[in-house]
């Protein structure tokens, strides 16, 4: 059935049932196409790849792309790719064979050699019916980064059909003992690029990126007590933050990335501090004799979600930044790993369940109704939202050992994120 949009999915493709999201609903643009629509999804034609000198090294770097471009676009569940039709030809694309495998909008992508020894790569996205070209980029890259190219193209087609950019620039910071210790290691969005960030020898735990991605707090051993510790998310510039007397650990940046809560003892129970890029504390949000942790941030900053063990069991609560209003957010089981979704409706938590195994769900934060995504496939705990609030990364045994996964923010289509060695805890899905 045929259906016309501004240029981006209008409110008659159904992807509110899609994401389950409205707020992702983008503003019509001026610009028509018709698209078709088949069940829930955008047809969307892929093409192959090309060059314009048919060089040797130039279509290899092409097929790379499009390969990563591939994977990208599948991963939203929101396009059927169609492939197969007639690829471009020194830049000059026909559109009857696409038309007939009844692609809507063609991708297509070329690379050729650039200035200084560089490569450039054009990337096009044409309005099958007409012809017409509805979105062009190019990008110069060096040799090396043929995989961000990639996913910033892809995060731009992304971009022009849901209103937002897509996930495949992202990336998740994990511990992993693969070392025999555990140290801070991060990973592209789809299990790639795996890298060690920390050779502490030591036991890290709980790594968060700041808000821009370009830092990330952890806690350490490495001093022999737990402290927390601040390090480059390329790996450099560690520095210690808190070093207080005590449990210096689990913490959460604020929105503005100029302030973190952080879990501190100071001697004491372990309780909420609002603390500062050097780790000066600013305030005490929680001081109450039981253990207050595991914080995190609503998406303004001005409420934070932890768990307590105040009933005599740990449980989620909810609290103004400022330290008021104070509300319990769960109320049966034992309740871990707050993480406030980007949306601000919900908070994903893990849940003690029958059988002594943990399960991930989400509470509504207005009316407290539960929802289960995972149900015993293992243990599963420590969800954490990416950046665009549609998924969740999160640590399952349900193949033996301790690894990453992902899945929808409904606990839809669980898969494993990479196949890295050793034992994975406690991810993060940073911008």
């Amino acid at each position: 059935m045929k259906k016309f949009i501004r240029n981006r999915f209008s409110a008659t493709f159904p992807l509110l049932f899609v994401l389950g999201l409205p707020s992702l609903l983008p503003a019509a643009d001026p610009l028509y196409l018709e698209l078709s629509a088949h069940g829930q999804r955008l047809d969307l034609g892929l093409a192959d790849f090309s060059t314009s000198r048919q060089k040797v090294e130039e279509a290899s770097v092409a097929r790379q792309i499009r390969d990563v471009v591939r994977s990208d676009l599948l991963f939203p569940r929101v396009f059927n790719l169609v492939e197969g039709g007639v690829p471009p030809v020194r830049q000059r694309v026909s559109m009857d064979s696409w038309k007939e495998l009844g692609a809507d909008v063609l991708v297509t992508g070329t690379v050729d050699a650039g200035w200084f020894g560089r490569t450039e790569f054009s990337g096009t996205l044409y309005d099958v019916s007409s012809g017409e070209t509805i979105l062009h980029k190019r990008y110069m890259m060096e040799p090396g980064q043929e995989r961000r190219i990639a996913h910033e193209w892809a995060d731009e087609i992304v971009r022009y059909f849901l209103g937002e950019a897509g996930i495949a620039h992202t990336k998740i910071t994990f511990v992993n003992d693969a070392t025999g210790k555990k140290e801070v290691c991060v990973v592209d969005y789809d299990g790639q690029n795996f890298r060690r960030l920390t050779g502490d020898r030591s036991i890290a735990l709980f790594p968060k990126f700041s808000p821009d991605g370009k830092s990330i707090v952890y806690a350490t051993y490495l001093e022999g007590s737990p402290m927390l510790y601040v390090i480059g998310s390329d790996g450099r510039s560690k520095r210690p933050l808190c070093r207080y007397p005590g449990l210096n650990s689990a913490a959460a940046w604020l929105p503005d990335g100029q302030n973190l809560v952080a879990t501190l003892s100071l001697g004491r129970n372990p309780n909420l501090h609002l603390v500062d890029l050097e780790g000066k504390i600013l305030r005490t949000l929680t001081n109450f004799a039981s253990a207050d942790t595991a914080p995190t941030l609503s998406p303004d900053g001005l409420h934070l979600a932890f768990t307590s063990d105040r009933p005599g069991y740990p449980q989620i609560y909810t609290m103004d930044t400022n330290g008021a209003n104070l509300k319990r957010l769960t109320d049966s089981g034992q309740c871990d790993s707050p993480a406030w979704s980007p949306q601000g409706h919900l908070v994903a938590f893990t849940m003690s369940v029958s059988g002594g195994l943990f399960d991930i769900f989400t509470v509504e934060v207005g009316t407290g109704r539960q929802r289960r995504l995972t149900f015993g496939e293992g243990d599963n705990e420590n969800a954490a939202w990416s950046p665009d609030g549609r998924y969740l990364v999160f640590t399952s045994t349900r193949r033996g050992r301790p690894e990453l996964w992902v899945m929808g923010y409904d606990g839809s289509n669980p898969q494993p994120v990479g196949n890295f060695p050793g034992r994975s805890f406690t991810p993060h899905w940073g911008p």
